[in-house]
């Protein structure tokens, strides 16, 4: 049975007509015209009247079949679910239009009374996402001005009023500000008067409370993007410390609400429901890639632990269309703030065009890696489409792990003449971070990043591609291009592919045509000569790199950097290698490496 409401408690002062009463914690909806100045009040609940437990009322404006036409429904809750496995499904990628009412259960919150700050006053968190906007065309409209009060004899704030009157503007759809007080607070949003053809007021949700916003926005990233295929994508959540329930919502990009990017109930009116288990698979995962963000100054652990790096979840978004962009959003409710929510910076990726390119995750050896690998054109295997396949899935996982693993064994074998357990070659690195450095390294040059042929052109991006035929030195061999400071993804094709694609190349998966290679990182090179002993005399290309690794660039693709470095920020690419420069010596048994990775 809902919980009904209970009346708000009663104001200390005669309120103006027009002014709205909220109480600790609560979310309303409401509206502002043109022009129209709209009044709240808030006051300090400092007694022990308060109910057990009341409902959180949460109403937002849907919009309907006109442009400005709203209709109320009330917003989904959240679920007990940290996957929101039980949220009903809305698909991957449709933009809902249809103005139905959406059923959810009612939330309820248990009030806390407010604790006075040394001062004897209370810290109120207001709170006001725009839902909606007047509209004219492609024009982007003013941002909604909030004015705040705490003072009862300026119970109606407003422009050109006191100077005591603190004055906020709406960011991407959002209010967040925080004022104190000993009693009471009186805020107004001030709608700007527009010229021409708007059409539309502005639909708002506004929240106050005294135990934080309840309504808030996190700058930082809650899904890093590890890479896509053409109908998936993969993502790591933020790091936690207790993680809380989340839900993600999935929007084509040509339908994000402009200027409104910061607002919850902006993303909701658009796609009124989150993803479910039915598009959208959340696992818990320990793997490092991402997990500091460095540019490849920490050397992380082979299992995090959870007092230094919290906890992570993968979540893996399917049925995509190719060649797509897309835009997720991820929600989470405020731990320890009943009814709260919060939302973080957006994450914009773009499915892959073709279907040579095949998404894996969670292998055996190779923990970290998290991307698209080459695959035979999906389409052209039996059954027209194998990677709905779980057994291809499989299969192409195993093959790539299988092989690294196999090359690693040669590699053991040769530390393993240093007695690592009673020697000491470094007095900050071990044999424990050789092998680590090593492994990693040896994933990013065996297991090939995959992406679309048509990105090693796309010079705004892949900075630094130079076309082989516009230098004639270079035209009959590409391979003598300086790649010093060259681009991150190289032309690849079945009969130039390295690592796995080249040993493994009989097999009817591995023949994957012309794609892009996404270059490994030369940071994860210079890890292994720091982290191994002298004796193994590991080298890595000083100037010339001929393809076989890349630097980060500052912006545009970035290259394979396996959780030394941060991964791309769009579903990208890799490039072209010359197994020539890539000399790694190893004493008298360097033939056991070389002879497997790079032939």
């Amino acid at each position: 049975m809902p919980i009904p409401s209970p009346p708000p408690p009663t104001p200390t002062i005669s309120l103006t007509p027009g002014t709205r009463e909220l109480q600790d914690g609560q979310v309303v909806a409401d509206r502002v015209a043109q022009g129209q100045l709209q009044t709240y009040h808030f006051a300090i609940a400092q007694s022990q009247s308060l109910p057990v437990r009341r409902q959180l009322e949460r109403i937002i404006f849907h919009p309907g079949a006109g442009a400005a036409s709203f209709q109320k429904r009330q917003a989904p809750g959240i679920s007990s679910s940290s996957s929101s496995s039980s949220l009903p499904s809305s698909g991957s990628s449709s933009v809902p239009t249809s103005s139905t009412a959406v059923p959810a259960p009612t939330r309820t919150i248990a009030p806390i009374l407010p604790s006075p700050l040394p001062n004897g006053t209370y810290a109120v968190f207001i709170s006001v996402s725009t839902c909606s906007a007047p509209r004219s065309g492609a024009d982007v409209c003013p941002p909604l001005v909030m004015y705040v009060s705490t003072s009862a004899s300026q119970p109606l704030p407003g422009p050109g009023q006191d100077p005591k009157t603190q004055m906020v503007t709406s960011n991407e759809g959002l209010i967040q500000f925080t004022t104190y007080t000993d009693k009471e607070i009186f805020f107004s949003l001030q709608a700007p008067s527009l010229q021409g053809t708007w059409t539309g007021d502005w639909a708002v949700e506004v929240g106050a409370s005294s135990q934080g916003y309840v309504q808030r926005y996190q700058d930082s990233q809650g899904l890093v993007l590890d890479d896509t295929d053409s109908t998936s994508a993969s993502f790591l959540t933020h790091n936690f410390t207790a993680v809380p329930t989340f839900k993600v919502y999935l929007i084509n990009s040509t339908s994000l609400p402009v200027g409104l990017t910061h607002s919850l109930c902006a993303i909701d009116a658009i796609q009124p429901v989150p993803l479910t288990k039915a598009n959208m698979i959340v696992t818990q995962t320990n793997r490092t890639s991402n997990l500091d963000g460095s540019m490849g100054t920490l050397i992380l652990p082979p299992e995090p632990t959870f007092e230094e790096y919290g906890q992570r979840r993968q979540v893996l978004i399917q049925a995509l269309t190719p060649g797509t962009n897309y835009t997720a959003f991820f929600i989470t409710d405020v731990l320890n703030q009943a009814g709260a929510e919060e939302i973080y910076a957006m994450t914009v990726f773009r499915t892959k065009r073709h279907d040579n390119c095949v998404l894996i995750t969670d292998l055996q050896f190779c923990q970290e890696v998290a991307y698209a690998v080459p695959i035979t054109p999906q389409s052209t295997l039996p059954g027209g489409g194998g990677a709905a396949n779980s057994t291809v899935h499989q299969d192409i996982k195993h093959f790539y792990d299988d092989f690294t693993s196999n090359l690693m064994d040669n590699f053991q074998k040769v530390l393993g003449q240093y007695d690592c357990s009673k020697s000491q070659y470094s007095l900050i690195r071990n044999c424990t971070d050789c092998t680590r450095a090593y492994r990693r390294w040896l994933c990013s040059v065996s297991i090939p990043r995959c992406t679309d042929v048509e990105d090693v052109m796309d010079t705004e991006n892949n900075l630094g591609y130079v076309a082989p035929t516009a230098d004639p030195n270079t035209a009959q061999n590409p391979y003598l291009i300086d790649r010093t400071n060259g681009p991150v993804i190289v032309e690849r094709n079945t009969n130039t592919s390295r690592g796995a694609i080249a040993q493994l190349s009989q097999n009817s998966l591995m023949n994957p045509g012309d794609y892009g290679e996404v270059l490994p990182c030369i940071d994860l090179c210079f890890d292994v000569v720091q982290s191994c002993p002298n004796f193994l005399e590991f080298n890595c290309p000083v100037k010339n790199m001929a393809g076989n690794y890349a630097h980060m660039n500052s912006h545009g693709y970035r290259c394979n950097g396996l959780g030394l470095v941060p991964v791309p920020s769009s579903g990208s690419s890799f490039e072209r290698e010359d197994m020539g420069m890539m000399r790694v010596v190893v004493g008298a048994a360097a033939a056991l490496v070389i002879g497997g990775v790079f032939l």
